[in-house]
């Protein structure tokens, strides 16, 4: 019998008490867009920020900071996150809900444009890159992110299961098929690496895992 990733998850137990209030707030009381990474995904975030234990995380996309709690939860002693956030409104919202789950000071809420920022950080600085923000954009941030990871570093990108739906987050007028081709686009650019060993993970909208090879190691 085939057995669902929500049915799956809900083996593992409830979303504790924290992440509760997070959610309850941002989605009941203030009426944000549920658009933030399924509670399976995130989890695999923090299991791989836990085996990985990365100094520094880039995630490209911050919402109202749902992500980042479990990356932040995930850190080693001194690791800390920086997460960009185009949207000045998410950014504070995001501030709150991570100082309010214990993890602020590990993490850095940047309100800027992400491919801007992006290109202000030093090449091989960051150990773990999460990418979740502009659909369209991710062949964009890509191209950004690879030189900013080092050589063993994680690359974690959301939304990449094939005919996702992206409608909640696409602006007004926007064709349908742009960010499915762009997400196609991303998807392909990281199969063809020869740096890149990569794995699709099942949670509700996909995730896909790239470990970053040395230039020997190809």
């Amino acid at each position: 019998m085939t057995r669902s990733p929500a049915y799956l998850r809900s083996l593992l137990g409830p979303r504790d008490h924290v992440l509760d209030a997070v959610l309850r707030d941002a989605l009941l009381n203030k009426k944000l867009p549920s658009i933030q990474i399924d509670d399976n995904g995130a989890r695999m975030l923090q299991l791989l920020t836990m085996l990985h234990r990365p100094q520094l995380v880039v995630e490209v996309g911050t919402l109202f900071g749902y992500s980042a709690i479990h990356i932040a939860r995930g850190l080693p002693p001194g690791g800390r996150l920086i997460t960009i956030e185009s949207d000045a409104e998410a950014a504070r919202n995001a501030r709150t809900y991570l100082d309010e789950s214990g993890v602020g000071k590990r993490v850095e809420v940047v309100n800027a444009d992400a491919v801007t920022y992006l290109e202000t950080l030093r090449p091989e600085s960051a150990d773990m890159v999460f990418i979740d923000a502009d659909k369209k954009a991710y062949p964009q941030y890509l191209k950004l992110c690879f030189p900013l990871l080092r050589s063993g570093g994680l690359l974690v990108a959301d939304d990449v299961a094939p005919g996702g739906d992206f409608s909640g987050e696409s602006e007004p007028g926007t064709d349908p098929e742009r960010e499915a081709k762009a997400i196609a686009t991303y998807v392909g650019a990281v199969a063809r690496s020869n740096r890149l060993f990569s794995t699709f993970v099942g949670s509700a909208h996909g995730l896909l895992v790239s470990y970053k090879e040395g230039p020997g190691d190809a």
